[in-house]
């Protein structure tokens, strides 16, 4: 998959755009030339559209505010200098649009990092997915199996290719009582196919509703968005804070299908990527997934 939209669907760019953005308020104040007028301005769309691309899965009314605060603070910095009535205004708008660029960037930031999943050990793992956790290549073992052959952890794969959620509330079943931590990786199908979001939420909360029981841990992969489905990311969001569920923050997932030679299809795992996956899920895991002893009698 090209490495430019790998940027954009890990959500790197809201970063690099809302940085732009504050350089941007930072140096209007010593552009006096026209032609450097007329730079800033598409500088200062370019950097939105970054923002946007990040597809950051922020509330809709926090996006309105934004792009309400975005427009006012172009308009009063593309204001005539020598009207002095626009004076106050302009920093008003200039530093309330500095404030919520940086509110943003770091109420982000703070989902970015790999969240530390702690916790009465367990000594296997379920994964509920689709083809990226099940394979679509016989030759090649998928993630599950190779995490199990590296760690000696068993693992429960019930992943099926082509799944959508709704499926998996059905896959959800099978999961037992001694299953006590469970992975899923799904809706990457669902935002392909052109899944209506509310579809997807109520499948998803019908999903996570039979998973989620006294002394099991649900862990789930953040999916990558595109602008226009960011109501999938809301959904995750949201449920995944009423369910008590463990998110894992997309750019994880972005940077296993970036690697070198870790897909066969931009997007299915090859061997690399398998090993690349079962190390991330591994490594996420670690304070929490631990084999079981097994008794060995004493020679007496």
């Amino acid at each position: 998959m090209n490495q430019i939209a790998l940027w954009f669907a890990s959500g790197e760019s809201l970063y690099a755009g809302a940085f732009s953005l504050l350089a941007l308020i930072a140096i209007s104040p010593s552009l006096l030339r026209n032609w450097s007028l007329r730079l800033r301005n598409l500088a200062a769309w370019l950097a939105l559209a970054m923002m946007i691309m990040a597809c950051p899965p922020f509330s809709w009314s926090v996006d309105v505010i934004f792009l309400s605060t975005f427009i006012l603070w172009f308009v009063m910095v593309n204001q005539r200098r020598s009207n002095h009535s626009h004076a106050k205004p302009r920093m008003t708008w200039t530093v309330v649009f500095a404030i919520l660029l940086v509110t943003l960037a770091v109420s982000e930031l703070s989902r970015r990092s790999m969240p530390v999943i702690t916790g009465a050990p367990r000594d296997h793992l379920v994964v509920i997915g689709d083809s990226i956790s099940s394979g679509i290549d016989a030759r090649v073992a998928a993630w599950p199996v190779v995490m199990q052959q590296v760690t000696g952890v068993p693992v429960k794969n019930l992943a099926q290719p082509g799944a959508e959620t709704i499926e998996a509330a059905a896959i959800a079943d099978k999961v037992t009582r001694e299953d006590e931590l469970v992975l899923i990786e799904i809706g990457g199908n669902d935002l392909l196919s052109g899944v209506p979001p509310e579809k997807f939420g109520q499948a998803l909360e019908a999903t996570l509703a039979k998973l989620v029981a006294p002394g099991r841990m649900v862990v789930m992969f953040e999916l990558p968005l595109l602008p226009h489905r960011i109501a999938f990311g809301q959904i995750q969001r949201r449920l995944a804070a009423k369910y008590g569920v463990v998110l894992i923050p997309k750019r994880f997932f972005v940077e296993v299908i970036g690697g070198a030679n870790a897909t066969t299809d931009g997007l299915h795992l090859s061997e690399a990527g398998t090993h690349s996956m079962a190390t991330l899920v591994a490594k996420a895991l670690s304070r929490v997934l631990k084999p079981k002893v097994q008794n060995i009698p004493t020679r007496l």
